[in-house]
């Protein structure tokens, strides 16, 4: 095997490590979730309802949804990863007001 030099090295070190950013970054695009599905995990763990307020924040690549649903008279304060999962649920009974 022959030697490879210093600039060999570092330039496949450097292609390496962009080939890895860009899977990556393909990663996190392909696996984050939009306003629609973030919506519609919400509704799905408070059991159904009516959306009365969201919010949606910027985390870097991608966002975090919340949303305020009210089910019959109980209310959930739900907030939705940008990967789709739930990572905060609140609830309680009584009349919703905004």
């Amino acid at each position: 095997m022959k030697n490879l030099s210093v600039k060999k090295l570092v330039g496949i070190g450097v292609g390496a490590a962009a080939a890895l950013a860009v899977v990556a970054l393909a990663a996190v695009f392909a696996l984050r979730v939009d306003s629609a599905e973030a919506r519609q995990i919400a509704l799905d763990a408070a059991g159904g309802g009516e959306v009365v307020a969201q919010e949606v924040s910027s985390e870097g690549l991608w966002n975090e949804y919340s949303y305020k649903i009210v089910n019959g008279d109980t209310w959930y304060d739900i907030e939705v990863s940008g990967f789709g999962s739930v990572t905060e649920m609140e609830s309680s009974t009584g009349l919703y007001r905004h």
